[in-house]
């Protein structure tokens, strides 16, 4: 299927973690967790162009390092404001479509990706995922989450999104319930009941 759009995934990294600092970097059979998670979504045959977007927090010139030394595209932006550092990520790099990835999903499937973009594109959406909260069942098993939106609704969002939770964690001013948007929810047959 020819592309319609740039599209740019944007996978979210940071040194910071309660439960495991560092984890991004942690090795796994020979290649650190983020390794794994830009590898596979390059095999995405749907993606333009893969880039990392960490934070400008001094914890984070490792993870900043580590991109440069192994060619990965890198972007630093807000610790707090992930939703700014998604926005000014695509912006910089000309996004038409943004796919959100988490850098702690080293099974991340890039035929899932495929399908994510391909039903983004298909459904003339303003936002579609495999993962939305309730009272939306989980769709996916964790660690396939898969978030698509086009960069005018990013933007919009970024304009808009006011609350804390909303600027932090990227798409939530994306699963209101009040028609701001159009929606397409995934759902996997194995795991919907």
């Amino acid at each position: 299927m020819k592309r319609l759009h740039f599209a740019l995934v944007i996978i979210q990294a940071r040194m910071s973690s309660s439960r495991l600092p560092g984890k991004v970097l942690q090795d796994i059979a020979g290649q650190s967790m983020l390794a794994r998670v830009v590898r596979r979504a390059r095999r995405a045959r749907s993606v333009s162009q893969v880039v990392v977007a960490t934070t400008t927090d001094p914890a984070d010139d490792a993870l900043y390092g580590y991109c440069r030394a192994q060619g990965f595209p890198v972007f630093r932006g807000n610790q707090f404001d992930v939703l700014d550092r998604y926005y000014q990520a695509a912006r910089l790099y000309q996004a038409e479509v943004v796919v959100r990835l988490t850098s702690d999903c080293p099974l991340i499937d890039p035929a899932e990706i495929d399908h994510m973009v391909d039903e983004f594109e298909r459904s003339a959406v303003d936002f579609a995922a495999n993962r939305l909260p309730p009272p939306w069942k989980r769709t996916y098993p964790i660690g396939l989450d898969i978030e698509v939106c086009s960069f005018t609704a990013l933007e919009r969002a970024w304009h808009e999104a006011k609350l804390p939770f909303e600027r932090e964690h990227v798409m939530p001013y994306f699963y209101d319930q009040e028609g701001r948007f159009k929606i397409r929810a995934h759902f996997c047959c194995f795991c919907w009941r």
